[in-house]
This record gives C-alpha cells, structure tokens and sequence, in this order.
C-alpha cells in the first residue's frame, strides 16, 4: 500500500511538471494541438459584429458579368469599359473612388498593386492620377514586399509599389503594404502591421505600415491595440462585413440607390477584387476569406481592439499558469483520499479552466494555454481514479475475507455493496441482535471417558458431524456461526446485517427447533452404528449487543460482545436446570409469540444480570 501511494504521489508529480513544461515550450507537434484547440474555442465563440464604419467594394463575379454583358452590347457606358475582366483598368478604380469620396467615404483604400505603367495605355493612367488629385491624402495605394526567390544567393527584399503614379502628381503617395502573413496549422494569422513593423526590421529592411494602418491614418482614426502585437480575430465566415460590389457603385442608376442604403459618411473603404470561384484566399477557423476581408478583419480589430493576444508570453509564465489547476487538484487529493473527492476537484478544475478560457477569449480577446491544463487534469483524474479503484478492490477483498470466515456468500454479497458500512461494521456498533448458545450435555465426562478407553478419532469424528449439521441448520436460517467453544456453538442473529429484531428473533428459534429435530436423525443414525447419542441444550436472548472485530493486531475475530451474549450462554447452562431442549428470555418470546408460543418457567436468578423470567416451548 504504502509503495503504491508513492508510486501514485510520484507519478502525479510527473503529470503536472510534464505538463508545465509542455505548455511552456509549446512543442511543434503539441502546439499544432493547441492551435486547434484555439480554432474550436473560435468556432463555439460564434460570429462576431464588425465595426459599421467599414465597407467592402468587391470587383467580385457579379461585377465580371456585369461586365461582360456590356462588352456584348453596340455601345458600352464609360463607366463599363473594361469591367469584364482583370486586372480592371485603373481609370475604373478611380470612378470608384470618386464615388466613394463624393459620397462622404472618409477615406479608401485600394488593395491592388499598381506596378508600371497601366497595360491598357497612358490614359488609364492618366484617369486615376485626375481622381488622386481630385482627392490628396484620401486614397491609400497598395505596395507589396517581395521575398528573394533563391535564399542561396542572398538578393534583398524588393519593395514593389505604384512609382510613376508618385512620379506623376510630383508628391509622396500614401501607400501600405498588402503583405499578410497567413495561418499555418501551427500558427494563427497574425496583424498584418507584425509583417511590417516586426518581420521586415528583422530582416535589415525599414519598417514599414500596413494598407489598413495606413487607411487608419487617412480616416485620422487610432488603433486602440499594439497591432504588431496581435493575432487576427476573425469575425465569422465570408459576408460579415458591409459590402457592395463594384459595378453598383460604378452604374449612376444603381448607385443613386445603393448608396443612400450605405450610410456612407465617414466610412472606411476597402477596395479589391475577390476569388470568383471561392477557392483562392486565406485559411481561417470559419472557413477560406478573400485576401480584402482578411485586409478589412485587420482594420476592424484595429478600430475595436479586438486582436487576438497569445498570453502569456513568457514560458515560465505559461507553464505556472498550467500549474494552478494542477496543483489545486493534487491539494484537494492530499486533504480527502476518496475517489469522490478527488473525482470532483477534477471536474471543478476543468469546469474552471473552461470558464476562463472562454469568458477570456469572448471579453478580454486572450487566448489562455487551456490543453496542457485540461489534459493534465484529465491525466490526474485517471491516476486518482485508477489508484482508487485499486484501493478499494483491495478493501473489498479484505473485507470479503474477512466477513466470509463469518457469514454466507450471499451475506457477504450484501454487505459489500456498502463498503463503507461494511467497515464501520468492523470498527464496531451497536445492533440489537438475537444470541444463541448450544452445547452437548455431558460432553466434557464423554470426551474424559473416550480418551481412556483411546477412542479420540472416534469422538472428534462424531463431534464434527454433529458441528457440521447444526452450522448447516443455523445458517439456513440467516444465522452468522460466531464461534466454537469446544462442543458449544455461539450463533447471532441479526448481524453483520439484520432482516429486523422480530424476523431476527422467530429465525433463531426456529433454527433451535430445527436443531433439535436435525440432533434425533442424527442420534437415529448413531443408534444404528452402535455410537452413543448426544443432547444438546439451546439459549437464546435478544437485546442489544456491541457489534465488530475484537482481538490483537495478530488475531481479530469479528463477534458480538453485551449482556445479551451473557444471558444467551447463561440460559443453555440453565436448560440442564429446568430439563428442557431450549430456553428464551422474555424478549425473545414476545417476540415470537404470534409464531411460536412459549410457556414460562418460571423467574430464575442469573448471575451477573439478576432475576429473568424464561420460556420454554
């Protein structure tokens, strides 16, 4: 017992320092768990409402149709040329913007890269550079960051962004990138100001803004979060932003009527071209986004401050924050030993671990390091419970040892599907219960007599019969066989468990009834083998009795102890007194009397216990 406690003690120790030290270093293998962990959490979170001040303008394959059905007619509209496919001529874009701005947009960004000169001629150009001068400081243009295509021959980083147009209004543009660092199965997508601010500086270029950051600064609108510092929060699948697609905003008709429907005074605006068959994108727990909502998710978390944050940072913080449930669970198992107790820390630790993580990640945007706790919780749980279990096979099995030297194995049965009142029984209680004592008259002059004459196997044989048949009497009754005192037998009815004082008390005189009838076929056989024949004298007494294991360390008998015990034995010495088979005391046949009724003989003087009145059948 005491190894496998430590043996318990030292594994446990194990689960929660593995445990720490797994959520700390954060593994490969196990952050890819974490991280869809993360994903679920997001999943049962559910949608979320993104900031109304955005608007999505998606040249989407509305627009390309739209497109392509004017390209059929004889005359196309300024505003439909070219609209039927990509890349879109620039001139169109500035048609959106000026009909954005001119409907009060605060500020627009383009997540197009315009590189070189337009395909389509220098009058594409030449439309945009009218609606940039139109609207200075207003419109964000989009530049990306190339990573070299070889590692090995160490070409930089090449920053790819609209120059002749910068060239051509002779001032700065406003320009972000487009870059996004997307999600792996390991990692979740992180804000796109960590690529410029962060990843860029690391690798010897300047730092520079995101198209969102940039769009921010246009609207003169703040960040209300450390962007760098953040994960993408995702607001739900595809659509959870305000959106137009574009060719509504480019045909005068439509836009007469869609644009009072937007509310668009003080808006942000991305614009850009989506995926038309859903397949391009990026990977996000609800499912694939366009590269423009993931641009406009970063805007939303930025102007709510929404952004997801990994916390805490610091391994060793990780992995004490691992440790408190853990440690909660191996106190409470340290205080209370029984699986129940240990069973229900476990479950209230993980119940908690669940609360927090949700209530932190729905209203302070903190994704906590729940798996390792939560599997460390779990992993404790078995322990207990499987130690427990251990432990009370084993109880089960001293205590079946134990009662079947006593009782049937039907009682047995019973007992122990009550371990606990199984084991109190041991330590002892008070139970009213029925005693019997039956000897063999004149056994002691017989057993002197056949010793002489060298007849010992004889004798032994003949008293084992005789025991063997009145322990098969007795417990065919529901009597417990207490002890042998050499010929005498001590029976108890009513303990380890009881069917109640009066059904207790009519089985015990039943069985002495029985007794003696079982004794005359026995003698009858005796008789026929030439063996002298045995009687035999029967007491009984009902009362109440202390019940439970009494001996040394060495040697414990589970027996009954009291008055009663004393007046049962005294009462069988006194059936030699009166000349009858059975006496009962006063308890006992009132008891029994609608049953069985017995006659008084008379009141006699016991000793240590005083004046009794007994019956006889």
């Amino acid at each position: 017992m005491v190894v496998r406690q430590r043996c318990v003690w030292g594994l446990a120790a194990l689960i929660t320092v593995i445990s720490a030290a797994v959520s700390g270093l954060q593994p490969p293998p196990w952050r890819l768990a974490q991280r869809s962990v993360e994903q679920q959490l997001l999943r049962w979170r559910g949608p979320l409402q993104p900031p109304k001040r955005l608007l999505l303008v998606e040249i989407d394959d509305a627009t390309l149709q739209q497109g392509a059905w004017f390209d059929d007619q004889r005359q196309v509209p300024a505003w439909a040329q070219g609209m039927e496919d990509l890349p879109w001529p620039r001139a169109r874009y500035g048609d959106v913007v000026n009909r954005l701005l001119g409907a009060g947009a605060s500020a627009v960004a383009i997540n197009v890269v315009f590189e070189g000169p337009s395909l389509k001629g220098p009058r594409d150009d030449a439309a945009l550079i009218q609606q940039l001068k139109r609207w200075p400081s207003r419109v964000v243009l989009a530049a990306e960051m190339l990573e070299p295509q070889d590692q090995l021959t160490g070409s930089a980083l090449t920053l790819v962004q609209p120059d002749h147009l910068a060239a051509a209004l002779a001032r700065p543009l406003p320009i972000g990138l487009s870059n996004i660092v997307p999600a792996t199965a390991d990692q979740p997508a992180r804000h796109p100001e960590h690529y410029g601010r962060v990843l860029l500086p690391a690798s010897g270029a300047e730092p520079q803004p995101s198209l969102g950051s940039r769009l921010l600064q246009l609207a003169r609108a703040r960040s209300r979060q450390p962007d760098p510092e953040r994960l993408l929060n995702v607001y739900g699948p595809a659509g959870q932003f305000r959106r137009v697609s574009a060719w509504q905003v480019l045909d005068p008709a439509r836009w007469s009527l869609v644009s009072r429907r937007l509310d668009l005074p003080g808006s942000l605006v991305l614009v850009g071209p989506v995926a038309a068959d859903g397949t391009g994108g990026f990977e996000t727990p609800f499912g694939r986004l366009s590269g423009l909502e993931v641009a406009a998710t970063a805007v939303a978390n930025s102007l709510d401050g929404t952004g997801l944050l990994l916390w805490p940072q610091s391994p060793w913080t990780r992995g004490a924050l691992t440790m408190l449930p853990l440690v909660l669970v191996l106190l409470v198992a340290r205080l209370r030993s029984d699986l129940v107790a240990r069973l229900i820390a476990a479950a209230l630790a993980l119940i908690v671990i669940a609360i927090a993580t949700t209530q932190a990640l729905a209203h302070a945007v903190v994704v906590l390091p729940a798996l390792a706790a939560a599997v460390g919780v779990v992993a404790l749980a078995l322990l207990f419970g499987g130690d427990a279990y251990l432990a009370e096979l084993a109880e089960r099995r001293r205590l079946r040892r134990t009662f079947e030297r006593y009782v049937a194995p039907t009682v047995v049965r019973e007992i122990l599907a009550d371990p606990r009142s199984a084991e109190g029984m041991l330590r002892g209680k008070a139970m009213t219960v029925t005693v019997l004592f039956s000897d063999i008259k004149g056994f002691t002059q017989l057993t002197q007599r056949r010793t002489r004459e060298g007849q010992i196997p004889l004798h032994l044989s003949q008293l084992n019969t005789y025991l063997g048949a009145m322990v098969e009497v007795i417990t065919a009754h529901g009597g417990t066989i207490d002890k042998f005192i050499g010929d005498c037998v001590m029976a108890v009815f009513g303990s380890p468990l009881s069917r109640g004082q009066q059904a207790e008390a009519l089985a015990a005189v039943q069985a002495a009834i029985a007794m003696a009838e079982r004794l005359a076929a026995l003698n009858a056989q005796w008789a026929r083998e030439g063996f002298e024949p045995f009687a035999n004298g029967v007491g009984l007494a009902t009362g109440e009795a202390a019940v439970g294991q009494i001996g040394s360390p060495q040697r414990l008998d589970f027996t009954v102890i009291g008055d009663t015990v004393n007046l049962a034995a005294r009462l069988e010495s006194l059936t030699r007194v009166v000349d009858t088979p059975m006496l009962v005391d006063a308890a006992t046949a009132q008891l029994v009397a609608v049953e069985i009724p017995l006659v008084s003989a008379g009141v006699h003087s016991i000793k240590g216990i005083g004046e009794v009145e007994v019956f006889r059948r």
